[in-house]
């Protein structure tokens, strides 16, 4: 048995790797595996000029990434990716959504929302600090019925 560097390991090798974490992680709670769901905004073309992905399991949704092409930021297409997000997460019983974003980044936009910080980790690269974020009980009025 050796311990081998790979500096280009291969995506079916971290397959693999995250294979066996969700094997184990669903027989400890009895989750199955994580799961991707995104809305995007689309332009004329069906480019995407916006979009949200986040990640189900348990009883979260992790936002993966969101964006906003430059031209239409401030245009409110991330507010209204992130309300339909969360509630597709609620209305799929994921009410905690939690998430990352780095100083240079959405921290204001995100507590906005109403996402409140539960870490930071400071010089995630020099000069800037990696937050991390949170929002439990996630229900919009427009979702109950």
């Amino acid at each position: 048995m050796n311990v081998e560097l790979d500096e280009s390991p291969r995506p079916e090798d971290f397959r693999t790797l995250v294979d066996g974490v969700r094997l184990f992680n669903r027989d400890q709670t009895g989750d199955e595996w994580p799961r991707p769901v995104a809305f995007y905004i689309r332009d004329a073309e069906r480019r995407i000029i916006a979009g949200v992905q986040g990640t189900l399991w348990g009883r979260s949704m992790h936002i993966d990434a969101l964006w906003v092409d430059e031209p239409h930021r401030g245009s409110g297409y991330g507010s209204k990716l992130m309300k339909a997000i969360e509630d597709y997460a609620a209305a799929h019983a994921h009410p905690l959504v939690y998430l990352e974003t780095t100083s240079f980044q959405a921290l204001p936009f995100y507590e906005g929302l109403g996402y409140r910080m539960f870490g930071e980790l400071p010089r995630i690269s020099e000069g800037h600090t990696l937050y991390f974020l949170m929002k439990e009980g996630v229900l919009h009025a427009e979702s109950v019925k």
